[in-house]
């Protein structure tokens, strides 16, 4: 057993097997690390995609209209639109005090955009639950990287609520 195997450059086996074993443990402190720096320049590269000198338009308008509508009282029932995003919307919009709805179309598109973000460590969780930590993080990796993505959470739409729901229901 305590046999040693001396191979191409009389290197130790068992030193193999530590250095492998060393390299391939990450402790918590390590994965939140590298989660909060995925994260980070995912919202990095959504910022700098964004537009931010051109208002919301068509279905993002709606919703932002429809949230605006609900800060000042008014809960009527879109035709076309369900309520939950403008609801959900307008509780952010209640802190905004502004007559520029410029303020308001950044600020669907930030919160869309932080949403998600909060998707990219869920994204890790769900691949723990399949994979070794290291294949969970190159999982959130694609998440957080994915253009579709970054296309619609850039938006202010309301897909990124939608896919952390999933998520989490996972």
């Amino acid at each position: 057993e305590n046999e040693t195997f001396t191979g191409w450059q009389g290197v130790n086996l068992r030193y193999y097997q530590r250095i492998y074993s060393l390299e391939n443990k990450l402790n918590k402190k390590q994965i939140v690390f590298v989660l909060i720096i995925i994260s980070l320049i995912s919202f990095g590269f959504k910022l700098s995609v964004t537009d931010f000198s051109i208002p919301v338009n068509l279905d993002n308008l709606d919703y932002a209209l429809n949230a605006i509508a609900h800060t000042h009282g008014d809960y009527s029932q879109s035709i076309n639109r369900g309520m939950g995003w403008s609801l959900f919307v307008s509780t952010f919009f209640n802190f905004i005090n502004s007559d520029d709805f410029y303020d308001y179309s950044n600020t669907i598109r930030l919160l869309s955009m932080t949403i998600g973000i909060i998707s990219i460590p869920m994204m890790y969780l769900i691949g723990r639950k399949f994979f070794d930590h290291r294949y969970s993080l190159v999982y959130a990796s694609l998440f957080a990287f994915e253009p579709h993505l970054y296309y619609n959470s850039t938006l202010g739409l309301p897909k990124p609520l939608f896919i952390l729901s999933i998520i989490g229901a996972f």
